[in-house]
């Protein structure tokens, strides 16, 4: 499941799955002179320096100009406002997430530095306000680089990574091969496939600095498991996409069908042993990971290949059977539902809903009681999504193909994980009890990402430097056996 979004400080709330970033550039400088009686506190600036940065991200210019000074305004257009953001966003990537704001009084200015989180690194964002509680300027500092460092249970010196391409034609996309170094067909081992959660994933399924996908990589590999991540169709291919193939996009588009082209390719793939490769997936991953299953152990019955027109092949013929199945946070429950259910937690964190946030809370469950009841029209997009993603999803329910399913089943819980919750974990175990070839884990610590954290979780926890725990990947690879 993609982070449903990030709480702004006025109660507003934001989209964080993506990413972004800079080199030093001087946005601007139109500071006006000082007026002599303050009319904002420092708590005040910080939240409406904040409210700037989330309207930007949102492309709400004119929101973000609100607070401009005259001199601002005037060299400052809405158009030229937009422009700025998009050439830092054609610098930097997208952009992530606001990590912190610092209060400081530079040369009788009063300054608040937003520390953004980008796709390849953080990048300060310096609002300065006159002491009328306008803002007279607007910077964008220098980008700090957030460099991968490697979990202490990855040994670097066990294995190696190769590039790939995965499938053909149109929608063929790049991933990482990580193998064990002596890999041969002599000695082959086995390999999974990661598959991500929603939303246009990097092959790293990388998240503010954390990159879990990479972590699973390289501690898998260090422990004798090849391992195949790669970029998400919506990633590399997001500006391919015809507006009637994003109109009937499916997530057997957008997910099944690439995950079973990488299983294909690895089962070509000298040293990996044919018969030995395992499929792990992460939320929406992990949702789908009992289809994608079906999909490889028996095509024929699902039928996948093309069934929103935008296949290049019928990925339903050849050998393209799994020896199990890793499900890593995986959704018992309607999407739609949950991303509701994400909303009201995140507006109750701080333990009061204001009025902006219930009324999104009420739109987003209007849209969702839309979504069941089928009266979504041909194309039409709510919550992200068409009409055709939704109704593919509500025609396949992954709790009852699982239920039919006999190869070895893993399932992975974090027990303080707020986007799928120990309330989907208990339908999963209560649909599977009794069944010998599934296997059920929780931790206690562990959020979304499967990385440890005290209390409740927050999409903040997410912004800082983590591992996947190398109890998850402990178990992973015992699970999958030598």
């Amino acid at each position: 499941m993609g982070h449903t979004k990030a709480k702004r400080s006025t109660a507003h709330v934001v989209p964080i799955l993506l990413i972004i970033a800079l080199t030093a550039t001087l946005l601007l400088s139109a500071c006006s002179k000082k007026p002599a009686e303050l009319h904002k506190t420092k708590e005040e600036l910080e939240v409406m320096a904040r409210d700037l940065v989330f309207a930007m991200a949102e492309g709400e210019f004119e929101e973000a100009r609100k607070h401009f000074d005259k001199k601002m305004s005037a060299v400052m257009s809405v158009g030229q406002l937009e422009q700025v953001w998009a050439t830092i966003q054609g610098q930097a990537g997208t952009w992530l997430n606001i990590a912190a704001t610092a209060f400081a009084e530079e040369e009788g200015y009063r300054l608040v530095y937003v520390a953004n989180l980008f796709e390849r690194g953080r990048m300060d964002i310096k609002v300065v306000f006159d002491n009328q509680g306008q803002v007279a300027g607007l910077w964008a500092g220098a980008l700090e680089p957030i460099e991968y460092v490697a979990p202490a249970y990855a040994n670097l010196d066990l294995f190696e990574e190769r590039e790939v391409v995965v499938g053909e034609g149109k929608w063929a996309f790049p991933g990482t091969l990580t193998v064990p170094k002596g890999m041969s067909g002599d000695a082959p081992v086995p390999a999974v496939v990661l598959v991500h959660g929603s939303g246009p994933h990097d092959r790293d399924e990388t998240i503010g600095p954390n990159k879990p996908f990479k972590d699973l990589a390289w501690g898998l590999a260090s422990r004798g498991i090849a391992v195949l991540r790669y970029e998400k169709r919506t990633k590399e291919h997001a500006a391919a996409f015809t507006p009637a193939e994003a109109a009937s996009l499916t997530v057997n588009e957008e997910t099944v069908e690439d995950a079973v082209l990488a299983v294909r390719l690895l089962k070509t793939i000298d040293g990996i042993d044919p018969d030995r490769i395992f499929v792990v997936g992460h939320s929406l991953g992990a949702t789908m990971g009992p289809r994608i299953a079906q999909a490889c152990n028996s095509p024929k019955a699902v039928g996948v290949g093309g069934a929103g027109g935008h296949g290049d092949g019928d990925v339903s013929e050849g050998d393209g059977r799994i020896a199990g199945l890793v499900m890593m946070a995986p959704a018992a429950r309607n999407l739609a539902d949950l991303m509701a259910e994400q909303l009201e937690y995140l507006a109750n964190l701080d333990g009061h809903v204001g009025e902006t946030e219930s009324e999104q809370i009420r739109e987003v469950k209007a849209a969702v009681d839309k979504i069941k009841s089928g009266a979504l029209r041909e194309g039409e997009m709510v919550l992200g999504a068409p009409k055709a993603y939704w109704d593919d999803l509500e025609a396949h329910d992954p709790v009852e193909i699982a239920k039919g399913l006999t190869l070895p089943i893993l399932v992975l819980q974090g027990e303080r994980d707020y986007q799928v919750t120990m309330v989907d974990l208990g339908l999963w175990a209560e649909a599977l009890s009794g069944m010998a070839n599934v296997t059920v884990k929780t931790y206690p610590d562990l959020n979304h990402l499967f990385m440890s954290g005290t209390g409740k979780s927050t999409p903040d926890e997410y912004m800082v430097p983590s591992d996947v725990s190398e109890k998850v990947v402990a178990d992973i690879a015992e699970w999958i056996g030598p």
